[in-house]
């Protein structure tokens, strides 16, 4: 069904302008007019006269313009909106809000409502709570400035066309008016089109109807069998009769948006579930469109702009530097990536928004300078364009700024250049239509700042709604509003219950409501609510051959019945399988096992980068010990605010380190007056930050760093009031590296934290801010082999303990450990041998026979512990982990599965 109905032929050879009830009709009659046109050999024509119903009221308002008929500025939305918010802000009543642009289109919406029931003369009077009062009285503001300065608000047009109508100012044409696809219309169109029938215009009211091949009406369990029966009957449709056109219909489309993509992507196009299947292929596409300030190629132009006048939220630049649409080249996109990840992700510590020339100056000193040298570019000419066309503070006009925000976006090198998709054209042309809108703010002579008028175009951006030109793909997914005015093959309804179908009609709270019952606004009049239903529900019926209804018995909200709209309809009710076909399960392949003879290469002759943590991920898991340190699949950090649990342990260390290189031993912390090791550990901990400190430059980063301090002297003071009630020792290395050890077949490298002298022996000490205990140690897959690596590789002629040093804050702060004697520790933990020489034996054994494993390429999937072990891991995705089991009950036993 291609060609353009006969009734909307007819109309237009005879000369009538044909106008549809919205947008997407007007689009879908002209393509079918130019389709036709084709069809019948035409190299050149004329463009129909189809228009939607907004469209011609505002033709007609500007021929009286041109006309010199008409003198007063029709206000685009943006322009109503302006008018509507200084009338709120100069309330005194208002004088606490904070915020004036909900409650300003709340207002223009109430006005809307309003005018189109002819409503304004009654609103007088007609008050009875503090908000309808107070509407009352902007409204009375609201026509009193439109009367003075000569505007005239959208939403009065139609009341304006019928006076100038009746004076005989308007010319409709010769061939009379044609309506196509109204299910109803409000007072205001309806006076209008009255006034142009007396004006000896013919109007005519065309009712697109398809002869009936079947209507159907199919009850489903519940909305996934529905959802699935739907995308099944569509794909029969389609396979069956080749360039056929398919609507899905779908109340509150918006809402199912998601879930529809998805298994419509699974029955009628799986290839695109493929990663790298493009966005708009298939068989389907949706007629909503989606917020502009939400597309991905605008939201970065907003915020480029919003960083001309503030620091943007971390990882909002993270996003700017990784985009495609933020002068990327394409030579420069792994240095930005690895730039993001290896030193972006630093500034987190700090802050969490970044300033323009935070960021340039951190671009300037990084590593991989030469590598960005465009995006430096970029970034420097950002800064010159801000400098001199933005800050200041300066008053200009919309369209002034709207040019300044060009040229910043020029010179970020905003957008994709040549090399751009439809989409992306015209989503570009979309974005200068709204700076374009923002311009016509000029309408009352007013001057603002750069920050206002960005405020502006935020604004314009978030109502504009954005949809891609049609692909006309065979199969189109609306809302029962959209589909007015066309016609199809076939149509399934969705979501036919009584629960969704009739959608509940808006209202306004800022209207009394004995006014609009009177008025008979919608939501006012269950019998006229019920009937504007039943109507819209016939003209989806009429709207193809084959029709289908369908909803779901239980839903979220509860058990359903049919819509009482869908009445009368002589539906025949058919089982889902029975019209659609049996749901047809995915089949699951077998996973192919394949003999690898390929040996695995033997490690080199060399250390073995990863130290301690290599066989610490052994005794965890063969399989994550392979990935992560021969194969070296890590993932990325994520970025969080402020230091991670892991670099505020290295700044404990650090600390640490510091003192005792300083202090050396118990006996002269002892004999230290206390402000005199205070002001060291001070200076100890300003070293430790001193790095981070670096990286200060605003007074937040400031306060940071200084809360850090203070974080860290009432965290390291009571641990040194510990230290002092241990027996005497000396610290004789503290975070000392020791390079080229042996451990059974591997070379690695390991850093000791401490090693203190307790008499004849050494205790080795193994910082820790989180939980940790010597059970950690133990068994033939030890959690923390740290510590007893370092005591297998002691040089000590009689080890006398190892522990960890607990530094948090709480009762467990302190010394966890075996000893070798009980005059070592304070409170050592009991040995499972029976010796701690006995027990380095043991742990020697172990570690010797985990470095083998690691060595030999062990990478069998054996988590030590299920899920436990698993949770946190990253290799899950390479492992084949049955990964449905890590929902389960820590507590049930489950058993692993892996391919």
């Amino acid at each position: 069904m291609d060609l353009l109905p006969v009734e909307i032929s007819e109309a237009l050879e005879r000369g009538a302008t044909v106008v549809t009830g919205n947008q997407r009709a007007a689009r879908t009659l002209r393509r079918a007019f130019d389709r036709q046109n084709r069809a019948m050999g035409f190299a050149s024509w004329r463009p129909p006269a189809v228009m939607a119903w907004d469209a011609w009221v505002a033709g007609l308002w500007r021929g009286l313009v041109l006309a010199g008929d008409a003198s007063p500025l029709l206000l685009n939305r943006t322009q109503e909106h302006t008018v509507w918010r200084e009338i709120l802000t100069a309330d005194a009543d208002l004088a606490s809000l904070r915020s004036f642009d909900s409650l300003a289109e709340m207002a223009a919406e109430a006005w809307r409502r309003l005018c189109s029931y002819n409503g304004q003369g009654r609103l007088r009077g007609a008050a009875t709570s503090a908000d309808t009062r107070a509407f009352q009285r902007w409204a009375l503001k609201f026509e009193l400035r439109c009367r003075a300065e000569g505007l005239l608000s959208r939403a009065q047009l139609e009341e304006a066309l019928r006076a100038a109508v009746a004076v005989g100012q308007v010319s409709i044409g010769e061939g009379g008016l044609a309506l196509v696809g109204f299910d109803g219309m409000t007072p205001a169109q309806a006076g209008l089109v009255e006034a142009v029938r007396g004006a000896g215009v013919g109007v005519e009211e065309i009712r697109l109807r398809v002869p009936v091949a079947m209507r159907a009406l199919v009850e489903t369990a519940d909305e996934r069998e529905e959802l699935s029966g739907a995308a099944r009957w569509v794909r029969q449709v389609i396979e069956e009769r080749p360039g056929a056109r398919v609507a899905v219909i779908v109340p509150g489309l918006e809402n199912e948006r998601a879930e529809i993509d998805r298994v419509f992507r699974e029955v009628l196009a799986p290839e695109l579930e493929s990663i790298e299947a493009g966005a708009d292929e298939g068989p389907y596409e949706f007629s909503l469109g989606v917020v502009l300030a939400e597309t991905p190629m605008v939201a970065v132009a907003l915020d480029v702009l919003r960083w001309a006048g503030e620091a943007l939220p971390l990882e909002r630049v993270s996003g700017l530097l990784l985009s495609p649409y933020f002068g990327m080249a394409s030579e420069e996109r792994g240095a930005r990536a690895e730039f993001d990840a290896y030193e972006l992700r630093k500034a987190r510590m700090l802050r969490p928004e970044v300033s323009l020339d935070w960021f340039v100056a951190m671009v300037e000193r990084a590593k991989r300078t030469p590598k960005l040298g465009r995006l430096l570019t970029r970034l420097r000419a950002m800064r010159f364009v801000i400098a001199n066309r933005i800050e200041g503070g300066d008053r200009r006009t919309h369209a002034e700024w709207a040019e300044r925000m060009r040229e910043l976006l020029e010179v970020a090198g905003w957008g994709t250049g040549s090399g751009e998709d439809s989409v992306e054209f015209q989503t570009r042309r979309k974005w200068d239509g709204a700076l374009d809108e923002l311009a016509t703010l000029d309408f009352d002579g007013g001057k603002v700042e750069f920050t206002r008028a960005l405020e502006g175009l935020e604004r314009i951006a978030r109502q504009t709604m954005f949809a891609p030109e049609s692909r006309e793909a065979p199969v189109q997914v609306m809302g029962p509003l959209e589909a007015a005015g066309a016609t199809f093959d076939a149509v399934w309804f969705l979501r036919g219950g009584d629960l969704i179908w009739p959608v509940a009609p808006g209202s306004s709270s800022l209207l009394p409501w004995q006014m609009k019952r009177e008025l008979g606004m919608p939501g006012t009049d269950v019998t006229a609510d019920r009937e504007h239903a039943r109507r819209m529900t016939e003209r989806v019926a009429d709207s193809a051959g084959m029709v289908v209804f369908s909803y779901a018995k239980e839903t979220a909200d509860g058990r359903q019945r049919r819509s009482p709209a869908l009445e009368g309809l002589a539906l025949e009710e058919v089982g889902v399988d029975e019209l659609a076909g049996p749901a047809v399960e995915r089949s699951v392949i077998e996973i192919e096992t394949v003999e690898d003879s390929t040996p695995i290469l033997p490690l080199p002759n060399q250390v073995i980068h990863g130290g301690a943590e290599i066989l610490r991920l052994q005794a965890a898991c063969g399989f994550r010990a392979f990935a992560e340190r021969r194969l070296w699949a890590t993932e990325l950090e994520s970025a969080e605010l402020g230091m991670d649990a892991r670099e505020s342990g290295t700044v404990v260390h650090k600390v640490l380190e510091l003192f005792w290189n300083e202090v050396k031993t118990q006996s002269a912390l002892k004999v230290m007056p206390r402000v005199e090791w205070d002001a060291i550990l001070r200076r100890c901990i300003a070293e430790a930050l001193r790095k981070i400190g670096e990286l200060s430059a605003t007074a937040w980063d400031a306060a940071y760093v200084d809360m850090q301090r203070e974080r860290l002297r009432n965290l390291l003071v009571p641990w040194l009031e510990l230290e002092l009630k241990r027996p005497a020792f000396e610290v004789s290395l503290s975070e000392k590296k020791i390079d080229d050890v042996q451990i059974g077949p591997l070379r690695l490298s390991v850093r000791v934290d401490r090693v203190d002298m307790v008499g004849e022996g050494e205790i080795l000490i193994d910082y820790k801010t989180g939980s940790a205990s010597p059970n950690d140690w133990l068994g033939d897959r030890p959690d923390a082999p740290q510590l007893p690596l370092y005591a297998v590789l002691s040089e000590a002629e009689q080890l006398q303990g190892v522990a960890f040093g607990l530094v948090r804050a709480g009762k467990d702060m302190g010394l966890k450990g075996y000893a070798a004697s009980g005059d070592v520790l304070l409170k050592p933990a009991k040995l499972k041998t029976p010796s701690l020489e006995a027990q380095v034996e043991d742990w020697q054994r172990i570690l010797e026979e985990l470095a083998t494993r690691f060595a030999l390429g062990d990478a069998r999937v054996a988590p030590k512990r299920y899920p436990e072990t698993c949770r946190h891991c990253a290799q899950r995705a390479l492992c084949r982990l049955d990964v449905s089991l890590l929902e389960e009950d820590e507590g049930d036993a489950a058993e692993v599965t892996h391919g």
